[in-house]
């Protein structure tokens, strides 16, 4: 089984380079490293939120011999940008799908769009979009139950992998809410590497940054079966054997 080598571009935007490919996953914005030609490169967007998924994501058609974008069925009736791309393959939630040496399924995201798992060249990668436990201080109790038991059912579709790498929601926003996702997707599957989106993030107004820190070493202590990577900059990189 080949290594994995995962940098962090921005926001919820990573690259994960095989033996044979990239999957770049969440692309918005950020600088991405320099690219082999001779790869592959798949370009996953979750969904349509502004800063999950850009139109620039095809001008990157170029970068290696061959390019295949996998995207949210969502993008498809709310752009038009992805039409003068060549290889473009929609998922709904609950699909599956083989492209090349991939194997691709999705998950409903609790928020818009999906969720994908991927595996090719013996790993198994997760990228949760904007699947998450959103729970919000304030809303009402139902609407929050609501959200748990929607999250809950998704993450039974995890329960029987074995996941290399995943990437999943930490939103500061959410306050001490926020780690119930976070906790519960790490106790239920078999993980070997998470990568936590953390970043303080910069939509229109500034929110606090989460002290990635504490959160773990709190939730090493609990129960994690996996190493939670932290994330400090754009451009930081990981390589996961």
């Amino acid at each position: 089984m080949s290594k994995l080598t995962v940098t962090y571009i921005k926001h919820s935007g990573f690259l994960v380079e095989t033996a044979n490919s990239y999957l770049l996953f969440d692309y918005w914005q950020g600088k991405l490293p320099e690219l082999q030609y001779d790869k592959e490169l798949y370009i996953f967007s979750s969904h349509a939120h502004h800063d999950h998924y850009t139109k620039d994501i095809f001008k990157l058609e170029n970068k290696c011999q061959r390019v295949v974008y996998v995207l949210s069925s969502d993008i498809k009736r709310a752009s038009s940008f992805w039409k003068k791309a060549e290889n473009v393959i929609f998922m709904k939630p609950h699909e599956e799908k083989e492209i090349d040496d991939c194997v691709i399924s999705t998950l409903k995201s609790t928020d818009e769009g999906v969720a994908f798992l991927v595996k090719t060249e013996g790993k198994t990668i997760y990228h949760a979009g904007d699947l998450h436990w959103w729970d919000w201080p304030g809303e009402p109790e139902e609407d929050n139950k609501m959200m748990e038991q929607l999250y809950k059912a998704e993450m039974e579709y995890l329960k029987a992998e074995k996941i290399d790498c995943a990437f999943v929601v930490l939103d500061p926003r959410q306050d001490y809410y926020d780690e119930n996702g976070d906790c519960y997707y790490v106790y239920k599957p078999s993980i070997n590497h998470t990568k936590w989106n953390k970043e303080k993030r910069e939509w229109e107004w500034e929110i606090p940054g989460i002290n990635i820190e504490k959160y773990k070493k709190d939730a090493d202590r609990k129960f994690l079966t996996g190493q939670i990577m932290n994330i400090t900059a754009p451009g930081q990189q990981f390589v996961l054997d």
